[in-house]
């Protein structure tokens, strides 16, 4: 393993590759920081050792460790139906919310097809807005059925601690997990925004170009699954690193008991595609037991990985949406190390019958169109509405190459997608009804 940090992310983003760059490693008995690049590309000013970087959905780990102080202090228990303690909560299937637990909210397995709500006025964003929002939202699968990443899962497990605690997730954020871990630079609240030195993100334009952002945020009435939570990538590995000795953080201080960090990183279920990646209570579980949940948002790319065997954490932090920019020389090497690597696809190029698989698969966020031209299966993705600032006018079509029964590789331009695509549930016909990919359900709408 090359431990030359500083080295890598001075290349990296010396390079252009990415805006900026923050990473924190915990070796069991000291912490290794380093940073490099932008943290706004339009200052200039750079990233430093105490900039704010966006986390996104890594923030489900911490909002699963909220839920989790609940169960430590009898509030709740992770059997109990989610009805019993947000009766107000209504689902366009009122059946299927009758059988939703409270585990079901942050194992992904609820079912709920809402993945991103639009952008609204700022005083229409409140987490509660979004529990709300529900009543018109149907089901992807019933209760317990699949596994479908679950955005609003967490948002409502975000809404049940506020509501069972009486104060705001925001503030219970930063009382429950920043203070006692003594995180001096992570905030969950925006306004407290002007305290810190932060990052603004880069998107990938149509012609591969990094362009700043014009929103920083997504819709902050899902700030528990990942809105608005922004970190040092110190911070986040020192959260990390009181979730794999206990519950107790490095200060000596336990914000959680043995117990529930344990069942936290315990394997419930798996998804569709990626195949490999195994879901506990708020982490992903990839091989040789390393815990891991990416982040992403306008212009932003994170990755946490906790290693329980050796006690080891680290984080890479990015404001720029270039995905795996890292990997060959940072990530996979550590990864590596603690014993976790996973299996490349091996695609065939023998002839197949693409029929069973051609048609349009969508959930309430994105749209998969698989069709056939020229000899090749292809995939289109079209965002159905804006998220990260997409352009549905190129919406990016992918080619298909088979790696398995029912199995995908997606590619574009000769460059994998690092996940997957897989169909499942073939009717009568042998036509598939079901599509997974990116952690996600779509079902066959034609």
């Amino acid at each position: 393993m090359n431990d030359d940090f500083a080295t890598i992310i001075a290349e990296v983003t010396g390079s252009g590759e990415v805006t900026g760059a923050s990473f924190a490693f915990w070796d069991g008995d000291r912490m290794h920081h380093a940073v490099g690049g932008q943290r706004n590309s339009v200052t200039g000013d750079p990233v430093t050792v105490d900039t704010l970087m966006h986390i996104g959905s890594i923030t489900k780990v911490l909002n699963a460790t909220l839920f989790m102080q609940l169960v430590d202090d009898g509030l709740i228990d992770l059997d109990d139906l989610v009805v019993k303690h947000l009766p107000e909560l209504r689902l366009a299937d009122p059946e299927a919310l009758a059988s939703i637990t409270c585990r079901m909210l942050i194992n992904h397995t609820n079912g709920i097809d809402y993945d991103c709500p639009a952008y609204q006025g700022f005083d229409e964003q409140r987490i509660v807005d979004a529990i709300e929002d529900c009543a018109s939202k149907l089901q992807l699968h019933a209760p317990g059925e699949a596994t479908a990443y679950s955005n609003i899962g967490t948002v409502i497990a975000g809404h049940i601690v506020q509501k069972l605690r009486g104060e705001s997730w925001y503030s219970l954020m930063k009382s429950r997990i920043f203070e006692p871990l003594d995180l001096r630079h992570s905030l969950a609240d925006i306004t407290e925004l002007p305290r810190f030195r932060v990052s603004v993100g880069d998107q990938v334009d149509q012609q591969g170009k990094l362009v700043q952002s014009t929103r920083p945020f997504l819709p902050l009435s899902f700030a528990p699954a990942g809105a608005t939570v922004m970190m040092t990538a110190t911070d986040l590995v020192t959260f990390a690193c009181a979730l794999i000795n206990g519950g107790v953080g490095l200060n000596g201080v336990r914000i959680l008991s043995q117990a529930s960090a344990s069942i936290m990183a315990k394997e419930t279920t798996g998804f569709i595609s990626p195949h490999n990646w195994r879901v506990g209570l708020g982490w992903m579980i990839l091989a040789g037991g390393v815990l891991f949940h990416g982040g992403g948002g306008p212009g932003v790319n994170s990755a946490l990985y906790a290693h329980p065997e050796s006690g080891k954490a680290f984080a890479i932090l990015t404001n720029c949406s270039k995905f795996g920019a890292f990997d060959e020389r940072l990530v996979n090497p550590i990864l590596e190390s603690w014993g976790s690597k996973a299996e490349p696809l091996t695609v065939s190029e023998d002839a197949f019958d693409t029929a069973p698989y051609e048609g349009k698969f969508e959930n309430q966020l994105f749209r998969f169109d698989i069709y056939r031209e020229g000899g090749q299966l292809l995939a289109r993705m079209i965002a159905k509405q804006d998220v990260y600032e997409t352009d549905n006018a190129n919406a990016p079509v992918f080619e298909l190459k088979r790696a398995g029964e029912h199995l995908f590789q997606m590619s574009m331009g000769g460059v994998a997608h690092p996940f997957p695509l897989a169909f499942v549930k073939p009717d009568e016909a042998g036509k598939m009804q079901r599509l997974g990919a990116m952690v996600r359900i779509f079902n066959r709408v034609a």
